[in-house]
């Protein structure tokens, strides 16, 4: 068997675990700076293989590409990430309980603002015809009496993920190019780069749309993960009833960015997430299509924010997040924590991923184009029962890492094993 072989059949040995089955799994790898590998295993659809083009809503890992999308602006010098985000929003973004604290566009792509999701899944996703100032507003429909920080939790000391922080970059890019935000980000950023995904299935080519998988979990009649007798439930993106045709006429820009997913409805596949990391570990230069300045990259990849025990300054998340910067999440590889590959320290930034059966994450370093994506595409168990053994990833994250780590060989040098 070659490499490439031994390293399917050990994805198939994953996603084929009678304890811990995944209904398919995909792996890209870089090093310097070029593709290596990148293929899927498993199924996008129950009795149809994946592939390389299966498009995955990848969750999280859409705020990084979002982040892109206002660096843009940044680098055109049509925002000011130091700037109170109020202007770029059409509305007074306040916490209440430091009114006279700016939160400016860098604390929403750090998440040091002092917002929270407001304590229900999803509540951070504002239905069409509502503006997203109702969120922040007592006594409209959707506004989340959670939506901020206690007190000691000031705009800019203290780091908690909220998914709303990408809902409101999601407004302010649109208010600031006078682009709906899922048309802005294939304008400027996937089409220029000959990329199909897309964070709005509906204005997807039907070509593109066929590639998209759906997302499962393993579970029984009561809605519980049963491993063994479960049946493959469809959570998100079932399109076996046809495509989605929305219609957003009459919609305001810049009035509610959650509607087109900045946080987490990213279509992509794996070569894709492969072409879009390759931009970042090419100095933002893709296609020969200049993305973002190389300064630009420096600024953006810059941590914003770093775990501070001493002054407990941040929610880590069980230690995964412990630095940030604005708009990725910067690995200090501190063990039991967010440690890539055991044993080695590797020098990576990005994002992971984590919603509807989904796992996944794009993790790499611009300076010596080395980088890994994977994606665990319906969990067949309890994810929170399924701890990782060296690290706070979960069972099936640190068996891609390692598979694709073992596959790739970086060289960084090895630290001794403390887990």
């Amino acid at each position: 068997m070659t490499p490439e072989q031994k390293l399917i059949a050990r994805m198939e040995e994953i996603i084929s675990d009678p304890d811990h089955p995944l209904m398919a799994a995909s792996l890209g790898i870089l090093r310097d700076g070029e593709i290596l590998f990148a293929e899927a295993v498993g199924h996008k659809q129950i009795g149809i293989r994946a592939d390389r083009d299966t498009k995955y809503r990848t969750a999280s890992i859409s705020k990084l590409i979002t982040a892109i999308g206002v660096w843009q602006l940044i680098e055109q010098g049509r925002i000011d990430p130091e700037e109170d985000a109020s202007r770029y929003l059409g509305f007074a973004l306040r916490n209440p309980r430091h009114p006279h604290t700016p939160i400016t566009v860098k604390m929403l792509l750090s998440h040091t603002s002092s917002i929270r999701d407001g304590g229900k899944p999803g509540s951070y996703n504002i239905p069409f015809g509502h503006h997203i100032s109702e969120f922040f507003t007592e006594g409209m429909l959707h506004h989340m009496p959670r939506c901020w920080a206690p007190a000691g939790e000031a705009p800019g000391v203290f780091f908690a993920y909220s998914n709303m922080n990408y809902c409101l970059l999601g407004s302010v890019i649109e208010n600031v190019s006078g682009e709906r935000f899922d048309r802005y980000m294939t304008n400027h950023i996937f089409a220029p780069m000959g990329l199909t995904c897309s964070f709005n299935v509906s204005e997807m080519p039907l070509e593109a749309k066929a590639h998209v998988g759906t997302l499962y979990r393993k579970l029984d009649a009561a809605g519980e993960y049963d491993p063994s007798n479960g049946t493959w439930m469809p959570q998100c993106d079932d399109f076996s009833q046809g495509y989605p045709r929305e219609d957003y006429a009459g919609y305001v820009l810049g009035s509610n960015g959650s509607l087109f997913g900045p946080m987490g409805s990213l279509r992509v596949s794996v070569s894709e997430l492969c072409r879009l990391m390759g931009m970042f570990c090419h100095g933002g230069n893709e296609n020969g299509v200049q993305i973002l300045k190389p300064e630009t990259l420096d600024r953006m990849f810059s941590p914003a924010w770093c775990y501070d025990p001493a002054r407990n300054n941040g929610d880590t998340y069980l230690g995964m997040m412990r630095c940030y910067g604005m708009g990725p999440h910067i690995f200090t590889n501190t063990e039991q924590c967010d440690r890539i590959l055991r044993g080695q320290a590797l020098p990576f930034a990005g994002h992971t991923a984590d919603a509807y059966g989904l796992l996944g994450g794009m993790l790499f370093d611009r300076a010596r184009g080395n980088g890994i994506v994977y994606t665990a595409a319906g969990t067949g168990s309890d994810k929170d029962q399924y701890f990782g053994k060296y690290s706070a990833f979960y069972g099936w994250e640190e068996d891609l890492l390692t598979a694709a780590g073992d596959f790739a060989r970086f060289d960084y040098g090895s630290q001794p094993d403390l887990s």
